[in-house]
């Protein structure tokens, strides 16, 4: 699989034009500094998480959207496994700094450490789960509310992360600070969206699930 393919479906667990200005419909976090504080501490005590997703990927040659199912599974400290059932079958296990892939055909193995992109891919993956996004220097991160959602806007700061991305979106319901939307966007106008639901924490989760050897 091409790096720069693997790299942006990595960037989905996490996976937006120019996010500088206010989205429509919310206004800046009034009290950032307690808001960061707040999803520390929801992340700190998160374990593992199960959630079912739904991805759709917008491409601009093509009027019909692409729509598949999996299941999305993550557990501390870097351990995640995004596993598509439908309509096709593809997995993608991390764990520590090894990247597994496999597809109906064959199976692959990366190591993170070997490339600059992969190291800050794995990154961002990995501060999204633990709530440390606004210390990452690949991005730019501003914080936007509603009445029900946090939003974060990721623009990238770096040249290696503009060539790959415009912007990045996390959306965080308010209650529970659960991602419910990761939205991202490619320097070319192609974007893709990924629903979450059915989560559930601190499951017990199997060694099985993020073997990649």
């Amino acid at each position: 699989m091409p790096m720069r393919k693997l790299c942006l479906l990595l960037l989905l667990l996490i996976s937006f034009g120019k996010l500088s200005a206010q989205p429509k419909g919310f206004k800046s976090v009034s009290n950032l500094s307690q808001f960061q504080q707040n999803l520390a501490h929801s992340t700190s005590t998160l374990q593992s998480l199960t959630t079912d997703f739904t991805q759709t990927k917008h491409l601009s040659l093509l009027s019909d959207k692409i729509v598949s199912y999996g299941k999305f599974y993550y557990r501390k400290e870097d351990k995640v496994r995004i596993e598509y059932t439908r309509p096709f079958q593809y997995l993608l296990v991390m764990n520590g700094g090894q990247i597994l892939v496999r597809d109906e055909q064959k199976s692959s193995h990366i190591n993170t450490r070997t490339s600059k992109i992969m190291q800050s891919v794995n990154r961002i993956m990995i501060d999204c789960m633990r709530g440390s996004v606004f210390s990452n220097p690949d991005f730019k991160v501003s914080a936007y509310e509603n009445a029900s959602v946090y939003l974060l806007n990721l623009v990238p700061a770096n040249e290696t992360m503009k060539k790959m991305f415009s912007g990045i979106e996390v959306y965080l319901n308010k209650t529970s600070l659960d991602v419910n939307k990761l939205s991202m966007k490619e320097p070319g106008g192609d974007f893709t969206d990924m629903d979450f639901s059915k989560s559930q924490h601190n499951l017990v989760l199997n060694d099985a699930l993020f073997k990649v050897r």
